[in-house]
């Protein structure tokens, strides 16, 4: 049985994460950044079965200070296939900040693979 997620840990892991990723990526530590998207692939997998409280919870995190945390809030939006407009906002705000790096990098595929395809895959069922 899955953990049960209440708003205020669904957010805590998603800025936890999002500060962790953010620095290993930075620092080309790949073994944590694995870990930590682990992490909130889990609280993904309880979202998908809780639209309702992925509604609630991740537009919270779209203002967020870290570009991870908010792109990532965003991408599985998208993969949720909840707050689409407000999503690609996001996304594409972030794909035009060129000094955001790799960052802007990744929103800008995210947002090329939605559009292309019409969905984003967050883990492999």
């Amino acid at each position: 049985m899955s953990k049960l997620w209440n708003k205020s840990e669904i957010l805590n892991q998603y800025i936890g994460s999002g500060i962790i990723m953010y620095k290993a990526t930075l620092e080309g530590d790949f073994k944590t950044n694995n870990k930590e998207g682990k992490k909130i692939i889990e609280v993904f997998k309880y979202l998908e079965n809780n639209i309702e409280v992925a509604i609630d919870t991740l537009p919270v995190l779209f203002s967020n200070d870290n570009v991870v945390t908010r792109t990532k809030a965003a991408a599985h939006c998208l993969a949720l296939k909840v707050l689409i407009s407000e999503a690609e906002s996001i996304l594409e705000e972030v794909s035009k900040d060129k000094k955001l790096g790799i960052f802007s990098f990744n929103a800008e595929m995210t947002l090329k693979f939605w559009k292309e395809k019409g969905q984003i895959v967050v883990y492999q069922k």
